[in-house]
């Protein structure tokens, strides 16, 4: 059973996602019919350490083995759903080496029929152009891989997003918009 429920003011959900970068790619994924592109990755069963997700979930989408590094991001995000209530997100992002995955220039689809699911590996010099959730991702990971971070991302649900830096330091706030 998935960590992902309703109630009667929103949505929350917990995930899992990877970080996965060869030489100068990010590996990136997009649900069939999305407009954005996100971090391969899933939401946590009840029970599930999100480690234990990482390697489930590439195992299914992916057919190949994950292997799971440091946890290098936590965000949350916090939006107003386009049919009303909330959206909350909280998802723990990790640094994921997949030996067994093939690079591949163009996006592929992932095998499973049920769920299908393309995946590519964005060029770092294409990244700031391309339509991701959370929009935060792009500010954490464009440049590689650094110290942890936890970021909140708020929005209203109109494009606007406003990001919050919560890791210990004072805290830094970055508006983004689409």
């Amino acid at each position: 059973m998935m960590v992902s429920f309703d109630t009667a003011v929103g949505h929350f959900h917990l995930r899992a996602a990877v970080v996965c970068w060869r030489d100068d790619y990010l590996l990136v994924h997009q649900a069939v019919g999305d407009t954005f592109w996100s971090l391969p990755g899933g939401r946590v069963d009840l029970g599930e350490a999100s480690a234990t997700t990482i390697v489930r979930e590439m195992r299914e989408e992916l057919l190949v083995t994950a292997q799971v590094g440091a946890l290098l991001a936590t965000i949350e995000v916090i939006d107003q759903r386009p049919q009303g209530g909330l959206f909350h997100e909280v998802g723990f992002y990790y640094a994921v080496t997949m030996p067994d995955l093939a690079w591949q220039a163009d996006p592929f689809r992932g095998p499973e029929a049920d769920n299908p699911v393309d995946f590519w590996w964005c060029p770092r010099a294409q990244l700031a152009d391309l339509v991701m959730l959370p929009q935060s991702v792009k500010t954490v990971f464009a440049h590689g891989v650094g110290r942890y971070q936890h970021l909140c991302e708020t929005g209203s649900g109109a494009g606007v997003r406003r990001i919050q830096s919560i890791d210990g330091a004072p805290v830094v706030t970055r508006i983004l918009s689409d």
